[in-house]
């Protein structure tokens, strides 16, 4: 009977050997592959059964210190060889290991294009946020082109909770399956420990930019803000509250909208705060009343968030503003709603009772779901078609 600990240096030695990219022990119908890989090209692969696979990863995890799941990394020496590797190990009945090599001086630098990722090639930055760095990705062997999001080292280094939010985002949108919600489809983590990834590459402008032109027709304005209402309402079904909707997390593409960004998502049943918190999270103009006082997002807050983006897009500005932060956070404890208007003339009266419920001071004053609010945007939009 073969030794895993000895199958385990084998497979070590191997990719040294071979100047192999990657390792990955999972399970399959019939026990598990143990399949060695270098440029998106399979170099071996091997079946074995459920138990000394097991073993494998285990003797890998002690190597790579790694216990039961989650993400480590050691140094490999052969007699002419020496890479460091980043085991990612996958808890559950029946784990799973991706081993990756990491290539001569590509530990502790930023992503450039030709690096691989797991499965991905880098093609070229996209973006840059205070917490995710974008980049366009391709799938070596699919040849499908995908958004690559990246934890930023900055992030990374200042504060573990930047962690924890990354995670919770691929946590949430991996919930969601949603023609106006960005899709993830893979996650996993860099030499360096953090986190990445890989979601649907949008096209389109943000919503935030569109609205530096001013107010958007009425009926183009109820399109989207039906669009994304149903959006919410999906994410909300599904037990995930966005925590920042703003004009800048919406993608337009030809008058279709996308959700993005869920950095702020939370998941309703790991929420249990009950008591004001000392930090409020979330852009100033668009958070509610309770989030002001300290408590958390909840469905009520996103619907805020959204009364207010759709305020925005029939008027040109937001309801709730002042010269300070602080002035801004009092007008939405105290402020009463502006009405809704439009530069281009006359509004539903309809939309803007839609709208300053969305908009009341007490969650409890407002509409009972999103589910709810769209329903109510899509028999308006029939009614003015």
């Amino acid at each position: 009977m073969l030794n895993p600990i000895v199958v385990a240096d084998v497979v070590l030695e191997a990719v040294l050997a071979a100047d192999a990219e990657a390792v990955r022990i999972e399970p399959s119908n019939d026990g598990y592959t143990i399949a060695v890989a270098r440029a998106g090209e399979l170099l071996a692969c091997s079946l074995v059964d459920d138990s000394l696979a097991q073993g494998v990863i285990a003797r890998l995890g002690f190597v790579c210190n790694v216990d039961t799941g989650g993400t480590g990394r050691t140094r490999v020496r052969s007699s002419d060889a020496q890479r460091d590797v980043v085991l990612t190990v996958s808890a559950g009945d029946r784990p799973r290991a991706e081993l990756v090599v990491i290539a001569g001086d590509a530990a502790g630098r930023e992503l450039a294009p030709g690096d691989r990722v797991g499965h991905y090639r880098v093609v070229a930055p996209i973006g840059e946020g205070g917490m995710g760095d974008v980049y366009e990705a391709v799938h070596e062997t699919l040849g499908r082109r995908h958004a690559l999001k990246v934890l930023a080292r900055r992030a990374h280094e200042r504060d573990r909770a930047y962690v924890e939010r990354f995670v919770r985002e691929a946590q949430a949108v991996a919930r969601l399956c949603h023609p106006h919600i960005v899709g993830i489809y893979d996650f996993g983590y860099l030499a360096d420990r953090r986190p990445y990834l890989v979601m649907e590459l949008l096209g389109g402008v943000s919503l935030g930019d569109v609205l530096l032109g001013g107010a958007l027709p009425p009926a183009q304005a109820l399109s989207m803000a039906t669009q994304l209402a149903e959006a919410l309402a999906a994410a909300h079904a599904r037990g995930v509250i966005h925590g920042d909707v703003t004009p800048s997390n919406v993608l337009v593409d030809d008058g279709h909208i996308t959700l993005i960004d869920f950095g702020l998502a939370q998941l309703r049943e790991a929420q249990l705060q009950t008591e004001p918190a000392d930090e409020v999270y979330g852009t100033p103009s668009y958070i509610a009343p309770e989030q002001v006082r300290g408590y958390g997002a909840t469905d009520a807050t996103d619907q805020y968030a959204f009364g207010i983006v759709v305020h925005e897009l029939m008027t040109g500005s937001v309801p709730f503003t002042g010269p300070t932060t602080r002035d801004t956070c009092m007008a939405h404890l105290e402020a009463p709603v502006p009405p809704l208007t439009s530069p281009y003339g006359h509004v539903s009266p309809r939309l803007a009772a839609i709208i300053a419920r969305c908009l009341a001071k007490s969650p409890s004053e407002r509409w009972g779901s999103m589910a709810a609010v769209a329903a109510q945007l899509a028999r308006l939009a029939e009614v003015t078609s």
